[in-house]
């Protein structure tokens, strides 16, 4: 698990040079900078994701459905100030290569890049408005798709917010983002979207606040042909309308929670139109300075690369404990349950009377960082999964053990996790990586 440091460095470098043309000299003085490299190793018993029983065959006689990753990441950000601490241009970008032992087809680079520059006028505008850009490898559903395909996935926005009073605010945004595949088979999930979004919020004395609002958005799908046009059409419309909320019931104690009604209205094959209730409930306990616990519930749907489902609704529970053992050690532990129910597209169901598909997830994550030295940390990152499908179609299990060495600098402590550079990392067992 040997790193080309001194490659690497000077792509890092060069990545730094570039994030620091975009600012002044003098403001680049006094900017946050940050720069990480990390080398790992990966093993993944099943990273195609194939159903038991389904055995893969490639192209060099492997006949094994597990694998072995090697991956170099390079990571890097910078925080500028324009006018003051709160008009400022945050740049952050991640490079990386994925080296398979077995799956070689899979071998691919990883690119993300994204842009925000905050503002604040006076006491009673603010906002922001990014750009960020990501190319990941597909991920594999059920063994289905095993050749290599890489997404692209872009996005803009802007956000305005109107304070009224110290109690009332008026945030307003807009959205587009767009995604696409570079494999013919998924192209016909190419998208482009556009979203519109207004609400009020209200903060009480305590530091707890309400926020009821409005999102509009429309979906196009340009690249399907005239048979999936006649089944899944090529544009809807949505709005939902959301209640939010966050109690500080205590200093050690916050909870949170999201209730939505979504309206998906479809352009010609109205028989898909649907109404759908999304929630999400969290609460963190600080069960003290070194222990954190967190929680979440939800009931929402999303959609997922597979012709036939139109969408899925997920209930799951879900629990995340960190324990900072001592100054160099931290453990990270995650589990979850989930019932999925994926609602099929009727005239797509391979049977006239199947309306659904259910599947029950429970996933299990624990990772483990410690720091060798100031900046240099060794990581330990694992998860385990079991898939079952009701009646007799088979599961799918899959266990994951990532191990690696990162080496952070940073010109300011906690400048990495101002910019937010963990988003990158995909890391296994954090909030982020079980859906």
């Amino acid at each position: 698990m040997s790193l080309p440091l001194v490659s690497v460095r000077v792509k890092a470098m060069m990545f730094l040079g570039l994030l620091a043309s975009a600012g002044s000299a003098s403001a680049w003085v006094s900017s946050e900078l940050a720069l990480q490299l990390e080398t790992s190793l990966t093993s993944d018993s099943n990273p195609l994701r194939f159903y038991d029983g389904n055995a893969a065959t490639v192209q060099n006689g492997n006949v094994d459905t597990s694998d072995k990753v090697r991956g170099i990441d390079v990571r890097a950000g910078a925080i500028i100030p324009v006018l003051s601490d709160r008009t400022r241009l945050i740049l952050t970008g991640d490079l990386g290569k994925r080296s398979y032992q077995h799956y070689q087809d899979l071998n691919h680079q990883t690119k993300a890049g994204d842009a925000t520059f905050e503002y604040a006028i006076g006491d009673v505008v603010s906002g922001r408005i990014n750009a960020g850009k990501e190319d990941r490898l597909f991920q594999y559903i059920n063994g289905s798709l095993t050749d290599k395909d890489i997404s692209h996935y872009g996005q803009q926005g802007a956000e305005l917010t109107l304070k009224i009073t110290d109690e009332l605010t008026i945030p307003v945004k807009a959205d587009r983002s767009s995604l696409r595949y570079e494999l013919g088979v998924n192209q016909l999930y190419n998208f482009h979207q556009q979203g519109q979004q207004a609400s009020v919020r209200y903060y009480s004395p305590t530091g707890s606040n309400i926020e009821a609002g409005l999102r509009m958005s429309e979906t196009d799908y340009p690249n399907r042909d005239q048979q999936q046009l006649a089944d899944l059409d090529k544009h809807y419309r949505e709005t939902e309308t959301f209640l939010e909320a966050e109690w500080k019931y205590s200093v050690k104690t916050v909870a949170s929670a999201h209730l939505g009604l979504i309206r998906r209205r479809y352009e010609n094959l109205h028989e898909l139109d649907t109404t759908l209730f999304s929630t999400l409930v969290r609460a963190t306990y600080f069960y003290s300075p070194k222990l954190r616990l967190d929680m979440q519930l939800w009931n929402r749907p999303f959609t997922i690369v597979d012709p036939s489902i139109l969408y899925v609704i997920a209930k799951a529970a879900r629990l995340d404990a960190q324990w900072k053992v001592s100054d160099k050690t931290q453990l990270n532990f995650s589990g979850m349950l989930q019932d999925s129910d994926q609602k099929l597209v009727p005239r797509l169901a391979e049977f006239q009377n199947e309306i659904s598909r259910k599947e029950r997830e429970l996933r299990v994550g624990f990772g483990m960082s410690y720091e060798i030295d100031r900046g240099l940390k060794f990581n330990i990152d694992s998860v385990a999964e079991r898939l079952t499908r009701e009646g007799s179609l088979p599961g799918l299990r899959q266990g994951i053990i990532k191990i690696g060495l990162e080496y952070t600098y940073e010109n300011l402590p906690g400048s990495a996790a101002k910019m937010g550079l963990k988003r990158y990392q995909h890391s296994l067992s954090n909030s982020d990586a079980l859906r």
